[in-house]
């Protein structure tokens, strides 16, 4: 496994020009259906859930004002339908203008993590408090990205658009991911945010080897060796052949799995602690 010097996150280019928000037509907007969103977000807080589809739907055409009728957003509003990148890029737009307040921010994260769960590709609310409105930087999206000419799978904050993309499609080639299957593996992880500030630094802390096979892994992250002596004294005591008691490691494994991520690799076991 190659060592790497300290990288930070990347910082984000800007994304796709589009038509510059009518930040006027948004307002009148936000104010005229403010009752429906209001109380679609406030059923969905109560409940514990995320906005149904109409509060979507809904949300984003106040939203979508902003650009016009021919936006991601207004489509969406109208048939429920549209990409999820294109969706996402127009209104993280909104979401990092220094003049989107409190509630176009809410709305948008509400939005955001709808349409993140309609994919099925995020993290959901674990790592958000449950008694607070979801926020976009804390749910993360399991996202392919492409590294000299292979394609490799990580976890991305929602609030990203895709001039952060390009940025760390750039960060993962100075790492040479290609060539390291640890880091690979590591950034497979659910739980991985590839936007953390020192990702290397993380990588490290949290690495706890590379096993040719579980067995490997147990000898060198359990107590099995003491284990089987303690047994080996055990037979020599009650006079039992060594040969008629036979290791069962799979609850051993499932053990080890509680402490450390365990991930698969080409013929090994790349291990991380939690």
């Amino acid at each position: 496994m190659s060592e790497h010097e300290p990288h930070m996150a990347p910082e984000p280019r800007p994304a796709q020009q589009r038509e510059t928000p009518d930040w006027r037509r948004l307002e009148s907007a936000t104010n005229r259906f403010a009752q429906l969103v209001v109380d679609g977000i406030a059923e969905a807080h109560a409940e514990g859930r995320e906005i149904d589809a109409s509060t979507a739907r809904c949300i984003a055409h106040v939203l979508g004002r902003a650009y016009g009728r021919e936006s991601a957003l207004a489509g969406f509003g109208r048939t429920g339908e549209g990409s999820y990148l294109s969706l996402r890029d127009e209104y993280l737009d909104l979401y990092g203008d220094e003049r989107a307040g409190t509630v176009i921010k809410e709305m948008i994260d509400w939005l955001g993590t709808y349409l993140v769960q309609q994919k099925g590709t995020g993290s959901g609310r674990r790592f958000m408090n449950e008694h607070l409105p979801p926020k976009l930087d804390q749910l993360l999206i399991r996202t392919s990205v492409p590294v000299a000419g292979q394609r490799f799978t990580v976890h991305i904050p929602a609030s990203w658009h895709s001039g952060h993309e390009d940025e760390l499609i750039e960060l993962l080639t100075t790492l040479q991911l290609p060539e390291d299957e640890a880091l690979q593996a590591f950034l497979s992880l659910p739980d991985v945010n590839v936007g953390t500030d020192d990702i290397m630094k993380s990588f490290h802390e949290a690495f706890a080897g590379t096993y040719r096979d579980e067995d490997a892994a147990l000898r060198a992250l359990s107590p099995l060796e003491d284990w089987e002596n303690s047994l080996a004294d055990w037979c020599i005591d009650n006079a039992v052949e060594p040969e008629a008691l036979d290791w069962n490691y799979e609850p051993l494994m499932e053990r080890l799995r509680g402490i450390y991520d365990v991930v698969e690799g080409k013929e090994v076991l790349h291990v991380f602690i939690r």
